[in-house]
């Protein structure tokens, strides 16, 4: 064995600032909580402006290997309030997590609005994970957004971005499928990268 095939290949290391978005009381800050390993807030306490969090995750992708990705979330608060200072915040994310409550349908229809700004303000059709938070109260609510429905948003949204861009059902109360979203947030943007890879290299071969 060479001493090329002893060495062990150190992992690559990314930074990425993703932003969390989607209207005020949709449960943002609990799944930024959740992810970080903290507990759930039974009060519900309105985001200032945003909130800044990181964390280290290691991602393995069969592309490129094992991946060490620092994130950094920025938590942007959805009142009408914080209109005019939320686009600040936009500049250098390339990824987010859209937000909705599955038992407000209001949230819902609002998804469009969310991906307008931040591809607004972010400079770009950046990828993103659309998720329908609250599912421990699904059950209770007199009304609710369908699982298909969020399906049928992402498959939409998958078109106009060029890659899949997942949908994903989650519970900051009892943590079901928190850390799942953030995987699929890797691999989306590991996916996007890959897609604008290739298109580079196909309009050079071009020339």
């Amino acid at each position: 064995m060479t001493d090329i095939a002893k060495k062990k290949v150190s992992p690559k290391t990314v930074q990425v600032k993703i932003v969390l978005i989607g209207d005020g009381g949709v449960g943002k800050t609990s799944i930024a909580r959740r992810f970080l390993g903290q507990s759930f807030i039974h009060e519900y306490k309105k985001t200032i402006g945003a909130d800044f969090y990181i964390k280290t995750q290691r991602y393995y992708d069969e592309r490129v290997g094992e991946v060490i990705i620092n994130w950094f979330l920025w938590d942007l608060a959805g009142q009408p309030t914080f209109d005019q200072v939320r686009p600040l915040y936009y500049k250098g994310a390339r990824a987010a997590l859209v937000v909705f409550d599955v038992t407000n349908p209001q949230t819902y229809y609002n998804v469009p609005k969310w991906i307008s700004e931040f591809w607004r303000h972010a400079g770009g059709m950046w990828p993103f994970v659309l998720v329908g938070n609250k599912i421990d109260l699904r059950g209770s609510a007199s009304q609710s957004v369908p699982p298909e429905a969020g399906y049928k948003y992402a498959e939409l949204a998958s078109k106009q971005v060029g890659v899949k861009i997942p949908y994903i059902e989650t519970s900051a109360k009892t943590g079901e499928n928190i850390d799942k979203a953030f995987n699929f947030l890797a691999k989306v943007i590991f996916d996007y990268i890959h897609v604008k890879m290739t298109e580079l290299k196909r309009r050079r071969l071009k020339k």
